[in-house]
């Protein structure tokens, strides 16, 4: 099959676009899972196994979370039954997703790109012909450095080097089609075939909401697309018409923006150490949003997990770069510039969900919440080439020229690289990612209350204890970091300690059902077994679905005797987290005196979730699993 010369080139470009992202990013097949939100998205996630019918309805009916993403929890549930717990496998699937989206921005800019073409050659070309495709290969170049500069962009790291991040990639894997393809019907509207586009845009844009929410504000971006390709003439019949098309999208963001609102944490104790460190009104917080995530995409260092945010002097500074560049853009526009108004307009409206004008999520600010937003300026910035290239490419010396352009752009293009694959060493695992958090902010408790997990994990304790003491000292009714410091006072056998910071933390927060948990542990260590299991059993009243909770109430009921009432709860832990190897080998232990077989059965599941003490077990027998 010959292939036409420019669609050729089109395919070529976008298989580079791809392998080149591919690349950059696959250092990220060396990451482990942080814990963080991977706890509850691959984890420990009841939802992601077995893959079955009845899994898929459970995903869809049930908020997980505090969100609803059905569809990206069955991306993870086919990873899973793919990979196990094999990090490399979910990863593997979100740099894939990554590199599909740059084809999707390299299409998307190429079909924008070559509308406005008319507009820069209006008058007749005046080149020799084998010259007369420059045109053409100025917009195809304009178009792989915009699907390069959002490529490799440090700010994308977040949503891919993080397995959990995978909705951000997921999402915009939907919502760029949707666009493209209503661009396509606007182009064939009152002709055959019009609406199929019509209504796989739609189609589209459902998919992407289900797999994040965010995009809800898309109906805003097709009205300001078709300004773009259409312009501003056509009078009422044609807005009309417009507004008319964009009702079901709207309809559909509103069912979006509820669920999500419906759906989100609005209270809680995590929820109010994020927001103390940002004592300001809504509105100052979401214009202070918008202007640092196009900071951070301008000059892109000391990107981390969370923020603090800076004293009222830079706080307000920075704020007021939203209405000034507002300003400027419509400045632009008076001067003939639209596409500065364009781009700026599309980034306001994809943002505005995640601004923080309405609370939406407990963490404030975050690099994964412009993953889609901040697609314009990369589209900007390849518009800016093709139009830079077409202007010198009548000039004299016009190969110096075009030639110092591609210098600038490589070098900006392998800047953001290097700092990406910087970045991406940032996320190998829980301690690096909050070592690097606490250097870029310190004093955010958070932070620090999460590196004492890393550490905890490890068995540091000790440095498990200062972490969690260093959170406290920054935010005083820190109830997570003082149940948190109890664990880790339990681990080192301090028990008068353990029984302080506990009390305190439920002092602070009654329904904290963690605290709880470790009280139970804490009896548990202490060997008072009825106690242990009162204190689980008001934890599982507070949190029912805790299967650490319910795990623990089944190892207390083991060493109480009381084997049939142990075994059916660690049926419930398993129910809640399929991957929980302890309950399983627990089962196996109770089981070994009475059903032989089954006892197997459970020591071969947790050996294959890792449980080293099943697979001696097993290898002591002569067995595989």
């Amino acid at each position: 099959m010959n292939l036409h010369p420019g669609r050729q080139r089109t395919i070529l470009s976008a298989l580079l676009i791809a392998a080149s992202t591919f690349v950059l990013f696959s250092g990220a097949l060396n990451n482990d899972f942080i814990g963080w939100d991977d706890e509850f998205y691959v984890l420990s996630n009841p939802y992601i196994t077995p893959l079955s019918p009845a899994m898929v309805w459970q995903m869809f009916s049930n908020v997980h979370f505090k969100s609803w993403t059905p569809l990206t929890l069955l991306s993870h549930a086919v990873d899973y039954s793919i990979w196990g717990l094999d990090s490399r496998g979910h990863h593997l699937t979100n740099i894939v997703l990554h590199s599909l989206n740059a084809v999707w921005v390299f299409i998307l800019s190429l079909t924008i790109l070559r509308a406005y073409r008319r507009r820069w050659y209006s008058g007749p070309v005046r080149t020799p012909p084998e010259e007369e495709t420059m045109p053409e290969t100025a917009v195809l170049v304009g178009a792989v450095v915009s699907a390069l500069s959002f490529a490799c962009l440090p700010l994308r790291v977040e949503s891919v080097a993080c397995a959990s991040s995978r909705k951000d990639l997921l999402s915009a894997f939907f919502a760029f089609p949707a666009l493209l393809t209503f661009m396509i019907y606007a182009a064939r509207r009152g002709r055959g075939g019009a609406g199929r586009w019509y209504a796989g845009s739609l189609g589209l844009f459902a998919l992407a909401l289900i797999a994040k929410g965010s995009v809800m504000t898309l109906a805003g971006l097709l009205v300001i697309l078709d300004l773009i390709t259409n312009g501003v003439a056509g009078g009422r019949r044609r807005w009309g018409r417009l507004l008319l098309e964009i009702v079901p999208f709207l309809l559909l963001g509103l069912a979006a923006a509820v669920v999500a609102y419906v759906a989100s944490e609005q209270g809680g104790s995590m929820a109010q150490v994020l927001r103390a460190q940002a004592n300001v009104n809504r509105t100052e917080l979401g214009f202070y949003h918008i202007s640092v995530y196009v900071l951070k995409t301008v000059w892109p260092v000391d990107l981390a997990a969370l923020y603090t945010y800076p004293p009222p002097p830079g706080f307000l500074l920075t704020a007021l770069m939203t209405p000034a560049l507002t300003l400027a853009s419509v400045i632009f526009w008076w001067r003939g510039h639209r596409c500065w108004l364009f781009a700026w307009s599309c980034y306001l409206v994809a943002l505005l969900p995640m601004a923080g004008f309405v609370a939406s999520s407990i963490q404030l600010q975050a690099n994964r919440y412009v993953y889609f937003a901040a697609t314009p300026f990369a589209l900007l910035l390849g518009g800016g080439v093709t139009s830079a290239w077409a202007s010198l490419r009548n000039r004299r010396k016009k190969g110096v020229l075009i030639g110092a352009l591609a210098v600038s752009v490589i070098g900006i293009l392998l800047a953001q690289g290097a700092l990406t694959m910087a970045d991406i060493r940032d996320w190998r695992d829980a301690e690096t990612v909050w070592r690097h958090t606490l250097l870029v902010s310190p004093t955010h408790a958070l932070a620090h209350n999460e590196l004492g997990l890393a550490l905890e994990a490890k068995a540091d304790y000790a440095g498990a204890v200062n972490s969690f003491n260093r959170a406290i000292e920054i935010y005083p009714r820190f109830s997570e970091a003082m149940c948190n410091l109890g664990g880790a006072y339990i681990a080192q056998g301090d028990t008068a300690d353990a029984e302080r910071v506990l009390r305190a933390s439920l002092a602070i927060n009654p329904q904290n059902y963690a605290v709880f948990t470790n009280m139970g542990n804490l009896r548990l260590v202490e060997r008072r077994m009825e106690d242990a299991a009162v204190w689980y059993r008001q934890s599982l009243a507070l949190k029912p679905t805790s299967s650490e909770a319910m795990y623990n109430l089944g190892y207390a009921l083991m060493l109480m005797g009381k084997y049939e009432e142990a075994l059916g709860t660690l049926s419930r832990a398993i129910t809640l987290n399929p991957n929980s190897r302890d309950a399983y080998f627990l089962m196996g232990q109770i089981l070994q005196t009475q059903d032989g077989a089954r006892s197997l059965e459970a020591y071969r599941k947790a050996a294959r979730l890792g449980h080293v003490q099943s697979q001696r077990i097993l290898a002591g027998r002569g067995m595989n699993w």
